[in-house]
């Protein structure tokens, strides 16, 4: 019988927790001024390699996001250096970082629908 609550999902989530306070507060690169969010992490099977998906609070242009995920993925290993001591597993897993742009996705289609729902109470009301 498999666990519902594996283990890679749990360490996944600590790591979540983990980087999204190393960015914040432990990184001083002056070319992230922008505030980033680590929406979620997966981590492989054998815990060897996460992938880190983050977004930002702000709306950037593509060139911006990809010099941000640049900057990310050149610190990564001081990013793993760090969680080496904060956290206590025999394999830190390599780190790569993704842009998410599921937020901005879906508050597009929020938009949508509230443009739709508002034309349909007006046709309501004329009908």
């Amino acid at each position: 019988m498999e666990k519902s609550f594996n283990r890679s999902i749990r360490i996944g989530q600590e790591l979540q927790k983990k980087i999204s306070v190393i960015i914040q507060y432990s990184m001083q690169d002056p070319r992230i001024k922008k505030m980033i969010t680590v929406s979620e992490v997966k981590i492989s099977k054998d815990l060897s390699y996460a992938q880190v998906f983050v977004s930002f609070l702000e709306n950037l242009n593509q060139r911006n996001v990809d010099k941000i995920l640049i900057v990310l993925n050149n610190a990564s290993s001081y990013i793993r250096k760090l969680l080496c001591k904060k956290m206590r597993l025999r394999i830190i897993p390599n780190i790569i970082f993704y842009y998410d742009d599921s937020f901005l996705k879906g508050n597009h289609i929020s938009m949508i629908l509230n443009k739709l729902s508002k034309k349909n109470e007006n046709t309501l009301f004329y009908e």
